[in-house]
């Protein structure tokens, strides 16, 4: 494969999309609303209201909890008390059926508590003791250490998601569909006259990939910038390794699906169809991103540890369990050495098939005939 043919390819396709306006205006909405996440984190989900389940390990600790199911809804939550014992509650509290354990003047948890739930029983401590005059607030604690910065980071893991996927199922369809434009008009009859499909195929990824990165690395230094200048995180290194880890991801991504993608588009002759060609690839990563969700909301449990491992769904679920803290560095590497694989497995094949079709216009092509397209002229152009 001759690297000025790719080189030449890719700086084509980048400086194309880059004048679109489409890019322009992508770039400025994904700044806005990264800057409205990092400085205004309280407005995710404003107005839920959210179910606790609270063990009581006493009488006094159960009628705190009838006190405050009284006052509850101001903090928009709801209490389910538990009666059990000291040792049923600690066991329950840690294997997560129960959000915490109130007993005496004691509340724990098992990691951070909810500003809500601490904020409505300590309360419903105070109307207790205020007969004798008021009382000390309830002395809360955690089995698990408190990373004080992961709730700040929450709302950045969530948008870290949302633009993932945006820039996956974004330039993966540009791929495709630059691929089919150029089928459509015979262009790469032209290209293909001077260039193998092969350097035409990865120079159209390179480019494009170059230029969602470049993107990403715009939003990601302006969502730093104004993070640091409102105080609302601490920017440090480790959250710099994290932010980077994060754009790595992307890369690891949309190798893994681009190549996938320009097949797709090589199958069908017009954009008309390519809806429906690239279909799969959609699905897939629309999946993925409700399997991120998923993890999002719950980043140590067994969803997230299983997905790390899977091609598809890593670079969508570790970004934001890197930003909170919650991917230890096994499931980072092993995630990313899972996904290399699969794309170096995918690359290929996908160089293949899109040989194999890119030149037959005029009706969708099946994977099998791309295929045996492929082999049967692969030593002509040897």
């Amino acid at each position: 494969m001759r690297r000025e043919a790719v080189r030449l390819v890719a700086r084509r396709e980048l400086t194309e999309r880059v004048r679109e306006r489409s890019f322009l205006v992508g770039t400025c909405v994904s700044i806005a609303i990264i800057a409205l996440v990092v400085v205004l984190p309280p407005l995710l989900g404003f107005g839920e209201t959210t179910t606790y389940e609270v063990a009581t390990t006493d009488r006094a600790a159960a009628a705190m909890v009838r006190t405050a199911e009284r006052g509850a809804d101001a903090f928009d939550v709801k209490l389910n008390a538990r009666p059990m014992s000291v040792a049923e509650a600690e066991k329950a509290l840690r294997a997560g059926d129960v959000d915490a354990v109130l007993g005496g003047d004691a509340l724990r948890g098992k990691e951070e508590l909810d500003d809500e739930l601490v904020g409505v029983l300590q309360t419903a401590a105070q109307i207790r003791e205020a007969g004798a005059g008021g009382g000390p607030p309830l002395r809360v604690s955690t089995i698990e250490p408190v990373d004080e910065r992961r709730d700040a980071l929450g709302g950045v893991a969530f948008f870290t998601i949302l633009i993932l996927y945006g820039q996956l199922l974004t330039y993966g369809f540009w791929v495709a569909s630059g691929v089919v434009e150029e089928k459509a008009s015979r262009v790469v009859e032209i290209l293909l006259s001077t260039i193998r499909p092969r350097e035409l195929l990865a120079g159209k990824v390179i480019g494009l990939g170059l230029l969602g990165l470049g993107q990403l690395l715009i939003v990601a230094a302006f969502g730093l910038a104004v993070a640091a200048a409102s105080g609302a995180v601490d920017v440090d290194g480790d959250l710099l390794l994290a932010v980077g880890l994060s754009l790595l991801w992307f890369v690891l991504g949309y190798a893994f699906f681009a190549c996938a993608f320009a097949c797709a588009g090589a199958l069908v002759p017009r954009l008309e169809e390519l809806q429906a060609s690239t279909m799969p690839l959609t699905l897939t990563i629309m999946v993925s991103l409700f399997v991120a969700f998923a993890v999002n909301s719950e980043p140590d449990g067994t969803l997230a540890h299983v997905t790390a491992w899977i091609p598809f769904t890593a670079p969508m679920t570790l970004p934001p369990r890197i930003l909170v803290g919650a991917a230890p560095w096994y499931e980072v590497l092993g995630g990313a050495l899972v996904t290399i694989a699969a794309a170096a497995a995918l690359i290929p094949l996908a160089a293949r098939i899109y040989s194999g079709a890119v030149l037959r216009t005029g009706t969708t092509v099946k994977l099998r005939d791309a295929w045996r397209a492929s082999r049967s002229s692969a030593p002509a152009r040897g």
